[in-house]
């Protein structure tokens, strides 16, 4: 049975549950304050495993989370939590607004001649997107889409065309994610739909299958599987090339596997795999993160199909290949939302197995995500946990197990007004 969570092991450790950090997130706030640090070296400071540490790293964690070294390996003590968010200190935080006063006058810049500029913050945010909270991305998504609508509407010469549509479709996709998200399948239909106009328009085939990934994606999480394996085939009818391909024969499974056809399941599950062994990068794995598909999202992918098909043979398997790949915060192709996929895809093994101990287990790194990290997809992943805990016999393990699914589902992330 899984005991209760215990009380903060030390304030370090206080600071970093209050504010919803890894151990990796911990040390990269060191970092920041001016010594680089392991986050296995933080954990073991934060869980009273070390009890002193170095002059220079003891000034760098007093800078980071606000406290005196000594209340930090100290004892855990309400009364003296930081008011601030840990690791941003009054200095950090004026730098972050000219950042943001900066890009904004980069993004509406009127003399701008060339468009590398949008192409840029188009990158960073397709790479930032799997990792950050989306409270803190809408703004910027907004932000990029609106000038690349007035870039279109004003461009600054003959020929700038195709390339402006080509990003009005990349933003396009992105806020349709979005919007997706946040449980919005309407706006994220729309964004869709006029994208793929865009890129319909110059005739970029990778784009336009790209595009029918996320079609597929958000059919497939609004209960619509036979509109999402539509969308796969208008995909690769588009283009079979890059990771995109690869993106859509695995969106293809989670499809068949909805509609209960194992057979076709497995096919496309060993046409993801084959393709993952063989692929070459496309013109969109250039902007990487939520523009590429990795060989891990497509196992990930794997293990949500399997999942839909109780008591097949290799479902505990494939989900625990696909949470050994996310297992590492550190990797470039980690991403949060998939990393909870597959655990919940592992405790859905286990509990069509009987193991509901084991599911417990699986699902525990996701019942800790921070409230600002529940996006759509990891709550109806935990609502189908739930689902399938509901069907076992009643024990102690069960209901409890119950009640911590229940306490998170009514907690979902809330975007400020």
């Amino acid at each position: 049975m899984r005991e209760k969570r215990p009380e903060p092991r030390t304030m370090l450790d206080a600071i970093k549950r209050e504010n919803g950090l890894r151990w990796h997130d911990m040390a990269r706030q060191v970092g920041r304050a001016g010594y680089e640090v392991g986050p296995d070296h933080i954990r073991r400071l934060g869980t009273g495993a070390l009890t002193s540490t170095s002059p220079e790293l003891g000034h760098a964690m007093e800078r980071a989370f606000l406290l005196p070294l000594t209340v930090l390996l100290g004892p855990y003590q309400s009364a003296l939590m930081p008011t601030q968010k840990a690791g941003i200190t009054s200095q950090q935080e004026a730098l972050v607004m000219a950042a943001k006063k900066a890009r904004t006058l980069g993004l509406n810049l009127s003399g701008l001649e060339n468009y590398s500029y949008l192409e840029e913050e188009a990158r960073d945010l397709a790479t930032a997107y799997p990792v950050t909270p989306l409270t803190e991305l809408i703004n910027p998504l907004v932000s990029l889409q609106e000038a690349v609508h007035d870039a279109v509407l004003n461009p600054r010469k003959h020929g700038d065309g195709s390339r402006l549509y080509g990003l009005c479709a990349i933003t396009g996709g992105m806020l349709a994610k979005a919007s997706h998200d946040l449980k919005d399948t309407h706006s994220a239909g729309v964004q869709v739909r006029t994208a793929i106009s865009f890129a319909d328009h110059i005739g970029h085939a990778e784009l336009k299958a790209w595009l029918n990934g996320l079609m597929a994606l958000v059919c497939y999480w609004d209960d619509r599987p036979r509109e999402s394996l539509a969308a796969t085939q208008r995909g690769l009818a588009a283009s079979d090339t890059g990771s995109t391909a690869l993106w859509l024969h695995a969106s293809a499974a989670r499809a068949w596997a909805r509609l209960g056809n194992a057979e076709e399941t497995i096919t496309a599950v060993r046409r993801a795999e084959t393709i993952a062994d063989t692929m070459r990068a496309g013109d969109l794995d250039g902007y990487g993160g939520m523009l590429t598909f990795t060989a891990a999202r497509a196992r990930y992918y794997a293990a949500d199909a399997l999942s839909w098909l109780p008591g097949h043979d290799e479902s505990e398997r494939i989900a625990t290949e696909a949470v050994e790949a996310y297992a590492d915060p550190a990797q470039a192709d980690w991403a949060f939302g998939d990393a909870a996929g597959a655990a919940c895809d592992l405790a859905m093994a286990r509990l069509h197995a009987g193991d509901i101990d084991g599911a417990g287990d699986a699902v525990a790194m996701v019942l800790e995500l921070p409230r600002e990290q529940r996006i759509g997809g990891i709550m109806k992943s935990v609502k189908r946990v739930g689902d399938a805990l509901a069907a076992a016999p009643s024990s102690g393990v069960r209901d409890a197990l119950q009640d911590e699914l229940e306490a998170y589902l009514r907690s979902p992330m809330v975007m400020q007004p």
